[in-house]
C-alpha cells in the first residue's frame, strides 16, 4: 500500500475477496474484457479506516499500466514484447454514493461492483461506469480517496495485478472464478443440465435432421409412410433360387453350383434337332449358348419345368419286305377282291 500523502487513512480488501485475489495472483491472474463491458471479478470491495469522521470524502477507482509490455500466450505461457498501444490518461470512475462523511465510509464495506472494463473506446462515451483497457496488458487497480479541501490518497495493492484477455488461457484461473463468481454460475456443469432440461420442457419440439434421427425412429417413420405406386415400372429382378434350376449359366450372371441336395442336378441337354439348322450348330443352339439370348436382349423364363427323361435315339427299321424305294400299295377292298375272284373262277370253268 502506498499513498501520495503521509496519513493514517488506509484501505484493504474485505477478507472474502482478498483471499481470492491472493489465490489468483501467483497464477498470472487473467481478467476477461469484452466489447460491451464486463464486471471486474473478484470485486474491488474495500474497508476504510483512519478517516476523520467529521470530514467529507469521495472515492474513485482507475486502472494504471504496470509496465510497457504486451503479452501473448504462446505454448502454454505468456511471452512479453514491447507494447505499441497509445497510452492515455486513465479514466477514474467515481463511487455512486458520491461525497459522504468519513464515519459513513468506515461503517460498512465499499465496493465498486458497477465498474465495467471494455476493449472498446466508444463504451466510455456511452456509459460513465465503463473503462477502456487494452487487451494483453498488465493493469493495477488504484483506489483514490479525496478529502474535502483537495487532499488525495492513492492506495495500491500489489496482489491485485491482472492481465487483460478476451478468453481464459489458464484453466486454473477459469475454474476458480467459475466456482466462486455467482454471475458465472451459468457456465458450471451442475447448472447447465437443469437449465437445459427446463428449456426443453418449455420450448416447442425441434424437428430432427436425418443425421440426428436414431435408426429405430427412422425405421418407424419409413414404415408409417404409405406406399405410393410409381407410374414407371421398375426393372424386374431374377430370383437366384429359380435361376439355379436352369441347366445352364443364367445369361452370364453366375455359374450354377450344387448348393443343396434339394436343388435338382444339371440335366443332359437333348441332341440338336436335325430339321433345325440353327440348333444343329452348337454355338447357335440357345440351349448350349445362353449368352446368345442375353446378347439379343432375351432371357429364358425363370419357371422351372419338371424333368422328362429323354429316350435314346434309335434309327427306323423296315417292318416289311417291301423296299423302301418302292411305292406303297393301297389297301385291298374286300368286296372288290371277292368280285375279281368270282370273275376269274367263271372264266376258268369255261
Amino acid at each position: 500500500m502506498s499513498s501520495s500523502l503521509t496519513s493514517t487513512i488506509s484501505a484493504s480488501l474485505t477478507p472474502e475477496y482478498d483471499a481470492l485475489w491472493h489465490k489468483l495472483h501467483p497464477l498470472q491472474h487473467e481478467m476477461i474484457i469484452t466489447g460491451v463491458g464486463r464486471r471486474v471479478y473478484p470485486l474491488l470491495e474495500y474497508q476504510f479506516s483512519g478517516m476523520n469522521p467529521e470530514k467529507m470524502y469521495t472515492t474513485s477507482v482507475h486502472f494504471e499500466y504496470v509496465d510497457d509490455k504486451k503479452l501473448r500466450f504462446c505454448k502454454g505461457k505468456y511471452v512479453e514484447s514491447v507494447s505499441q498501444e497509445k497510452k492515455e490518461a486513465p479514466r477514474k470512475v467515481q463511487h455512486k454514493s458520491g461525497a459522504k462523511l468519513g464515519s459513513k465510509w468506515m461503517a460498512s464495506p465499499v465496493n465498486f461492483e458497477d465498474v465495467r472494463i471494455s476493449n472498446k473506446k466508444m463504451r466510455e462515451e456511452e456509459d460513465s461506469s465503463n473503462v477502456h483497457l487494452h487487451a494483453q496488458h498488465r493493469y493495477l487497480p488504484v483506489l483514490t480517496i479525496t478529502e474535502e479541501g483537495g487532499s488525495n490518497y492513492e492506495i495500491r495493492l500489489s496482489h491485485t495485478v491482472f492481465i487483460t484477455a478476451t478468453l481464459y488461457h489458464i484453466d486454473e484461473v477459469c475454474k476458480i472464478k467459475t466456482e466462486s463468481n455467482e454471475y458465472a454460475k451459468s457456465n458450471r456443469e451442475d447448472r447447465r443440465r437443469p437449465r437445459a432440461v427446463e428449456s426443453l420442457a418449455t420450448s416447442p419440439p425441434i424437428k430432427k435432421s436425418r443425421k440426428e434421427t436414431p435408426a429405430h425412429e427412422e425405421a418407424v417413420l419409413v414404415a408409417s409412410v404409405p406406399a405410393v405406386l410409381n407410374s414407371i415400372p421398375s426393372t424386374p429382378t431374377n430370383d437366384p433360387v429359380l435361376l439355379r434350376t436352369l441347366p445352364f449359366p443364367s445369361a452370364g450372371l453366375f455359374t450354377q453350383t450344387q448348393s443343396s441336395s434339394t436343388i435338382p442336378a444339371v440335366q443332359v441337354v437333348p441332341p440338336a434337332n436335325p430339321l433345325n439348322a440353327f440348333s444343329a450348330i452348337p454355338w447357335l443352339n440357345p440351349l448350349n449358348n445362353p449368352y446368345l439370348l442375353a446378347a439379343m436382349g432375351l432371357q429364358f423364363p425363370t419357371i422351372s419345368f419338371p424333368y422328362l427323361p429323354s429316350t435314346p435315339y434309335s434309327p427306323l427299321t423296315p417292318t416289311s419286305s417291301i423296299s423302301p424305294d418302292s411305292q406303297p400299295t393301297q389297301p385291298e377292298d374286300p368286296v372288290k377282291t371277292a368280285v375279281i375272284d368270282k370273275v376269274i373262277k367263271e372264266e376258268a370253268d369255261v
